[in-house]
């Protein structure tokens, strides 16, 4: 009886130890780099990530959802653009998945476009057993949970992108990088409606999320401590300082890249998701 009892007992610590995380005992950061992807063209090259939503015609089915830059679709020729895919294979292995989407139908946009920023939402069918999480568009932060949260300049925050089409690895990883809030008032978003990072940004960053991860997060309220998992944006531009140089022969520029790159507030994001039925 004490020898079954205690093979019981065994058995269960190794089920404990060996079954799978749950999705929200990830760490965010690995989340939300299996959630973006590339958007490929061979003339203009972005960002975009991947979040989930009850389907507005059958809620009980998820709705997958692809969010970016609305000019990276904007810049694209043609009808086709291309979305890199990773799949897990044996031992842990990953190996980039390709799937041409439709962004333009008889020359018409396929995506729908927020009316004053610049934010694209298009619903995706991704391929099959690709590894991509469910995140939900709740993740997306409000005023609300900006407050919350006590979201201010000087916190540091990441982003995810493909800086001139780099990848972190032969799989299609986004590239990872940090920075600080570079600005003050982050709120109302009705009136802010972007915000400065002082992230280093580059052509391809576009569309990438903008994201606060941090497991132990002072919030409003005497001694309360949370996971905060934010998107707080997406990446819509760099900034630069062109100077303009006499010479003898003539008049040239300079362009300096400032180390500042612009995101619009997630806020908007929720509003362009609301808009697609």
């Amino acid at each position: 009886m004490v020898n079954s009892r205690r093979s019981f007992l065994a058995l269960a610590t190794l089920l404990f130890f060996i079954a799978p995380l749950r999705a929200d005992d990830e760490d965010f950061n690995t989340q939300l780099m299996r959630a973006t992807v590339k958007v490929g063209h061979e003339k203009s090259t972005g960002t975009g990530f991947i979040l989930t939503r009850p389907d507005p015609a059958a809620p009980k089915r998820v709705q997958y959802v692809l969010i970016t830059a609305a000019h990276v679709f904007e810049r694209m020729t043609g009808d086709e653009a291309t979305l890199s895919f990773r799949k897990k294979e044996a031992e842990g292995v990953f190996k980039k998945e390709s799937q041409t989407i439709a962004v333009r139908a008889a020359g018409k946009p396929a995506w729908t476009q927020h009316p004053s920023e610049d934010v694209a939402v298009m619903v995706v069918t991704p391929p099959a057993g690709v590894d991509l999480p469910a995140l939900s568009v709740d993740l997306l932060a409000t005023d609300d949970t900006l407050a919350r949260f006590k979201v201010h300049p000087g916190d540091t925050v990441s982003c995810l992108g493909y800086p001139h089409r780099v990848e972190a690895n032969d799989a299609g990883f986004p590239v990872l990088r940090t920075g600080a809030i570079a600005g003050y008032p982050l709120t109302p978003t009705k009136v802010t409606k972007t915000f400065l990072l002082s992230i280093n940004s580059f052509e391809g960053d576009s569309g990438g999320p903008v994201y606060l991860a941090d497991p132990n997060r002072a919030t409003a309220g005497p001694g309360k401590r949370e996971d905060a998992r934010l998107i707080l944006g997406l990446i819509v531009s760099q900034q630069f300082l062109d100077e303009e140089l006499k010479t003898i022969y003539g008049t040239t520029k300079v362009r300096h890249r400032l180390g500042l790159a612009a995101a619009v507030h997630a806020a908007y994001v929720r509003e362009t998701v609301n808009r697609v039925r």
